[in-house]
Parts: structure tokens; sequence; C-alpha cells
């Protein structure tokens, strides 16, 4: 050990108010895994794409490496977003190499933007009906006007009726 670098130790270590310890690195901040994870076989399930094409995709550069290696691999969803924009300009017979040219400067959302997918759930909310007392009838309102929906609920309120007035009357 050089001679400066024991001074500094021996320095540090007296009890010296004035003393500073060394000045440290930045170093970044670990990045939280993203929450949605796919195995290969949900990408191969969601994408119709098989498992040995995935992994060639991903050799020839049109998919960035898996999470991990071996069996416990995992793939977020940029990984299933550029897998169907492969489909897509597959399927207008571009060459791959001309997709991985066109995929390579996107970002995950500039291709959901292409793609006009939709990449969260939407939020439905719950209708309760009830029918009669301890029979409801929970009806899923979607975003936006769904009439054949409530022509649906109409229906089945109306398909009920006969049968509650039944059970109200005793019969």
């Amino acid at each position: 050990m050089s001679e400066k670098r024991r001074d500094f130790r021996r320095n540090w270590s007296e009890p010296d108010g004035n003393r500073r310890p060394p000045p440290g690195k930045l170093v970044p901040l670990p990045v939280a895994p993203e929450p949605h994870r796919y195995s290969l076989g949900d990408l191969e399930r969601e994408t119709g794409v098989n498992g040995r094409t995935i992994r060639y995709y991903i050799t020839e550069g049109l998919l960035p490496p898996a999470h991990g290696r071996g069996p416990g691999a995992t793939y977020d969803l940029g990984h299933l977003l550029r897998l169907r924009m492969i489909q897509i300009l597959k399927s207008q017979h571009f060459p791959l190499q001309d997709i991985k040219h066109r995929l390579g400067d996107l970002s995950d959302q500039e291709i959901t933007a292409l793609m006009n997918v939709q990449t969260e759930p939407t939020e439905d909310v719950w209708r309760r009906i009830e029918l009669h007392p301890g029979i409801e009838l929970h009806v899923r309102q979607r975003k936006g006007k769904d009439t054949e929906t409530d022509r649906a609920v109409d229906l089945i309120i109306g398909l009920a009726r006969p049968v509650i007035e039944r059970m109200e009357s005793g019969e």
C-alpha cells in the first residue's frame, strides 16, 4: 500500500473534528421491475409466435434480450408490443431487416400509439339491480354508452318479472 494511502487511513481514524470522510461516487438508484412480466409460454399464447421464433428475433436484434436466463427468463410489455408489431409488418411483407430498422428507433409508447393498442384495462363500473329480496342482477357497465347491454338487461328483467310476481303472490 502506498505511503499516502496509509497516512490517510491513519488520519481518518484520529478523533479530529476537522476531518471529513472521503468523497463517494454517485451510484444510480435501482429501477423497480415492471409489474407485468410474461414467461415465454405467455408470449407464445398471446401472440401465436412460437418460442423458437421469439428467441431467433432476440438473436437477430428485433427484440431486446429477456430478463434473466433459462426457463425462468421473463419478458415485459415491450416484448409483447414489439412481437405484435413484427407480426403486423410481416403480414405487410416487410423483410426482417426493414422491421428491425423500423422498430429500432421506437419506444414502447410509440409502438402502442402506432398500433392503437390499449395497454391498460378499461375501468368498469358495476351496476346492481335488485329484482327481488335475495335475487340480484349484476351488470358490468363499460365506458361509454352500451345500448346492446342495456337491451339485454331490459330483456332479462322482463323475463324475470312473471317469475318474481309468482314468488310474491305465494304460488
